[in-house]
């Protein structure tokens, strides 16, 4: 009896056994395949929202997802491409660090045979060709012209006409999205010679750099010598913000300018210190499974697309009012950027 009730016991634990395996293969199979992504930093909450995003964009789409963080390394991401590349995704995600650098990656992906699609940053190359499916992205080159309108309106207003001298914490230097900001800015202010950089300091999109940055600007630039700071990024200006107060420079409130719209940067608007910042959304994960989708079933895809953004000021009622609504839409998302 203990005898046939053991092997019972084990007859029932083999076919509980089979059947687990029987659904974790059914699982496995019922997978689209496996998407993989190289992300090039992980030092913010855009990037958080970003990574975050792509990969629930993917797993609604009934796909595995794999990411990788790059730490800002180039070197490191050529290295992370090359592993994710060795896993055979049915796609390839790269978000790059700096634009030179990354310039082996559409080599890498058309020799594995793995489809590449670019977010957020460019690299060298033509998207649309040789496996580069689309580069997903947002105007940068239009931000800083935006960016520099309201700079050129703000010295108007503070000086009687056009003039100015700024400082300017960068992003990371090298990287796509700051060349081509720049390429902004300098196409408004080519119209408005009167307004000039006098300085500018790679503060690496962090906190920390906006914060660094600005203490060695307001050590060698003292009162009066300067008309107000364009920070690359919301981060960059809150940790510059810190700096200012601390060293109680009042004469700069009102005329600091930010970028990506995040909830501490739209805060320093509402509170008087900042006057503008545009969005810099996070979301491409909708956008890549679609471009994906639509190559895969040979329809036409665009070689780059664009996001949506909004730009934020307090300059009227109206303008603050939407501030407002915003700043109540993200704490609604439990999100505090984009």
């Amino acid at each position: 009896m203990l005898v046939r009730h053991m092997k019972g016991m084990r007859m029932a634990c083999a076919l509980a056994m089979g059947a687990a395996s029987l659904i974790f293969s059914m699982q496995a199979d019922a997978s689209k395949g496996l998407v993989a992504m190289s992300q090039s930093g992980m030092e913010n909450e855009w990037r958080v929202v970003n990574t975050k995003d792509m990969e629930k964009s993917w797993k609604d789409a009934g796909y595995d997802f794999v990411w990788t963080n790059a730490n800002w390394d180039p070197a490191k991401q050529l290295s992370d491409v090359q592993d994710l590349l060795a896993r055979k995704p049915k796609v390839l995600i790269v978000e790059p660090v700096e634009y030179e650098p990354a310039a082996p990656v559409p080599g890498m992906a058309k020799k594995a045979g793995v489809p590449l699609i670019v977010a957020d940053r460019a690299m060298p190359g033509q998207p649309g060709k040789d496996g580069w499916i689309s580069l997903l992205t947002i105007s940068y080159e239009d931000t800083g012209v935006r960016v520099g309108q309201d700079v050129v309106a703000q010295m108007t207003k503070k000086n009687g006409k056009p003039e100015g001298k700024l400082l300017h914490v960068t992003g990371n230097t090298g990287a796509a999205p700051v060349l081509e900001e720049q390429k902004g800015l300098d196409s408004v202010f080519a119209k408005n010679p009167g307004i000039k950089f006098v300085a500018k300091c790679d503060g690496r999109y962090s906190r920390e750099g906006g914060r660094k940055c600005t203490e060695d600007f307001l050590q060698s630039f003292p009162k009066g010598s300067i008309d107000g700071i364009v920070f690359d990024s919301d981060d960059e200006m809150i940790g510059g913000l810190t700096a200012i107060k601390a060293a109680n420079r009042d004469d700069l409130k009102g005329y600091l300018w930010g970028k990506d719209g995040t909830a501490d940067g739209l805060r320093a608007i509402l509170d008087g210190w900042a006057s503008y910042t545009v969005q810099t959304p996070p979301t491409f994960g909708a956008l890549a499974v679609k471009v994906f989708n639509d190559s895969q079933a040979g329809k036409p895809v665009q070689p780059v697309v664009y996001s949506d953004k909004k730009e934020f000021d307090a300059h009227t009622p109206e303008h603050r009012a939407l501030i407002e609504q915003r700043l109540k839409e993200l704490k609604a998302m439990g999100v505090g950027c984009c």
